[in-house]
């Protein structure tokens, strides 16, 4: 079903809306659904810094999945670090 269709059947039901208004609102439920069916997936790279251990996470990231560094998986940390460096 094209973005035209889904507008036209909306406005068949909501006549005072606009066709703007209606993409507006058809993309946030885009978005919304994509988010809570974590249907799209994507990678993101950096370059770490030696004895770095927080880095900053763009907004755009919901969720971190698996963590790679050359080559490597990195396992998820049951419970504290030995070492806690908040203040960094």
């Amino acid at each position: 079903m094209t973005q035209k269709t889904m507008i036209e059947l909306v406005q068949q039901h909501h006549p005072d809306l606009g066709e703007v208004q209606i993409r507006r609102l058809l993309n946030q439920a885009m978005r919304e659904y994509c988010r809570k069916t974590r249907i799209l997936k994507s990678a993101h790279q950096f370059t770490s810094v030696a004895d770095q251990r927080w880095y900053g996470l763009p907004a755009t990231i919901l969720e971190v999945i698996d963590v790679d560094y050359d080559g490597y998986t990195i396992k998820k940390l049951i419970g504290r670090p030995n070492l806690r460096d908040l203040d960094q």
